[in-house]
């Protein structure tokens, strides 16, 4: 089991980083990975030749992902700042 207050720390850092900054390296590795997926099909599976179509295809696999990717990172930050505040507030209560 996790210690909360290692868990709480480590947000304390990260959140000084931003928000904007947390959403990137949070959305990137997903994007990525989509398009990584995406380009596997093309690479091992079909039998035509690499062509624009597939790049293009690929591009625009990346674009939906980065639109469902960025807005879910902001509600995992919204979710943890919220997370973050309530566990100063009960700390401070106790004090």
């Amino acid at each position: 089991m996790k210690d909360p207050d290692d868990e709480f720390s480590k947000w304390k850092f990260e959140r000084e980083k931003g928000c904007f900054r947390f959403a990137v390296c949070m959305s990137f590795p997903a994007i990525l990975g989509v398009m990584i997926g995406q380009s596997i099909d093309p690479i091992f599976i079909s039998e035509v030749a690499w062509s624009w179509v597939q790049t293009i295809d690929i591009l625009i696999s990346g674009f939906w992902a980065s639109v469902g990717a960025f807005p879910l990172s902001f509600v995992i930050w919204w979710w943890r700042e919220k997370k973050y505040k309530r566990h100063i507030a009960k700390f401070e209560k106790h004090t």
